[in-house]
This record gives structure tokens, sequence and C-alpha cells, in this order.
């Protein structure tokens, strides 16, 4: 049996509004909007169970401001 692949998730803070869709469509629960808000005010998403992300892309892909990025190191 082959190991998994290792999928990296990162949120880039800057790009991020705090919309919260990359949350609502990670089935995976990997993301969520921080409890505390950043220096604009901005709940961010951030990454809190990398290791359940099975690269499924759907939080790219609907990211409004493309601050998220998938890759396998």
């Amino acid at each position: 049996m082959a190991a998994p692949l290792l999928v990296v998730v990162e949120i880039d803070a800057a790009q991020c509004k705090g919309c919260g869709l990359c949350v609502a469509f990670c089935e995976e629960h990997v993301l969520e909007l921080s409890p505390t808000p950043d220096s604009r005010g901005i709940y961010v998403a951030r990454v809190v169970d990398g290791a359940s992300c099975r690269g499924c892309l759907r939080c790219a892909l609907v990211c409004p401001e493309a601050g998220v990025t998938l890759y396998r190191p």
C-alpha cells in the first residue's frame, strides 16, 4: 500500500478578505476562519488540519482573491 501524497495548503493572509468560501467548500475541514481579526479587522482563513487535505482544489477554485495555494512538496 502506497503512502498518501502530502498536500500543502497555504493561505495568503494579505489576499484573504475573510469571505469564508474556502472554509465552506472544504469537505475535509482543513480550513477555518481565524477566531481573532488581523490588523485590518478581517477574520482571515487559516489551515487547521493540513494533514487531512486530499488536494481536491475546491478551496483554491472558489477563492475570489486567488489567495489559496495547494502544492505537493
